[in-house]
């Protein structure tokens, strides 16, 4: 009868484990659905930045091929003594 008593005491012991468990996973859940949708509102206010930095990054490479032909033109006027 003892043995019987110990182990219906482990198996509330193990019951109250599971439901303490049970609790902090809807708790992390809640957590983790609340940074998925931060995640989210902050992804959509990065895409017009990034539609800007490609746009800077197009006229920057631009600005260095334009620099580029400036030079090696001003090179070849300098070569030939124009």
């Amino acid at each position: 009868m003892k043995d019987l008593e110990k182990i219906e005491r482990k198996l509330e012991k193990i019951d109250e484990r599971i439901d303490s468990i049970d609790k902090h996973l809807a708790v992390y859940n809640s957590q983790l659905r609340f940074h998925i949708k931060r995640t989210d509102m902050l992804e959509k206010n990065i895409e017009p930045l990034k539609a800007h930095l490609n746009k800077t990054h197009g006229v920057l490479t631009f600005i260095g091929v334009v620099a580029t032909v400036i030079t090696v033109v001003v090179a070849i006027i300098n070569i030939k003594g124009v």
